[in-house]
């Protein structure tokens, strides 16, 4: 089986992937998620209780942590409504092989995992503990760095939490306009090294909905 630090997991560091999960209707769901690997059997996920991941991963008690580098899989699984219809396409997905969650056909690398305890943090988040059942990886090129994949991801990540804070309190709204300033920044970043692509098509999507927010706050604050 591959292990979890060949496919750049390091003990302690958060690593971004996507986080497929099963339903109780047996529907799948996927939201990139960091997760942080324990050791070579053992991972964890920090999920916010109000998504519809915490849910699954209750009634599931597994998931698939996705490992890939397509952007496009990062915007549709945070935005459904990138999607037609406003769900990610079903045949995007197929059945693990030894846990009840689905996993994503095109993925670069598949960590098929269990959930071992799922143990609060505060309010708002819990941590789920997860032991590693399978780790499949596809035998492919390795691809030139381009930092607008980052960036782009980097954006999506703020995008959330902005939406998250700027209805909150004013600390939180203050984080929210932190968090603004970082987007503006991951989108200079975007323009620069990757002009008219479609990074640039994703970072412009986002900056709008980010704005649509923004005035949205203002009008109940």
């Amino acid at each position: 089986m591959v292990k979890l630090t060949e496919l750049g997991f390091s003990k302690g560091v958060i690593v971004e992937t996507v986080v497929s999960t099963f339903n109780e209707k047996g529907e799948p769901n996927a939201a990139p998620m960091g997760v942080i690997m324990k050791n070579q059997h053992s991972v964890s996920i920090r999920v916010y209780n109000s998504s519809l991941t915490y849910q699954n991963l209750l009634s599931r008690k597994s998931a698939v942590l996705n490992v890939t580098s397509d952007v496009e899989f990062f915007l549709k699984s945070t935005f459904k409504d990138a999607n037609p219809e406003g769900r990610m396409p079903r045949d995007w997905f197929e059945k693990a092989e030894t846990i009840d969650s689905p996993r994503l056909r095109k993925a670069e690398a598949t960590i098929e995992i269990s959930v071992e305890k799922m143990t609060p943090i505060d309010a708002e988040r819990t941590e789920a503990v997860c032991n590693v059942k399978l780790v499949e990886a596809a035998k492919i090129l390795p691809k030139a760095y381009c930092r607008a994949f980052s960036a782009t991801v980097e954006a999506l990540i703020h995008a959330t939490r902005i939406n998250l804070f700027l209805n909150g309190d004013e600390k939180q709204r203050e984080k929210a306009a932190q968090l603004m300033n970082a987007f503006a920044s991951c989108r200079e970043t975007v323009d620069h090294v990757a002009p008219k692509s479609r990074y640039t098509e994703i970072m412009a999507y986002l900056g709008k909905k980010v704005e649509s927010w923004r005035v949205e706050s203002e009008s109940l604050h």
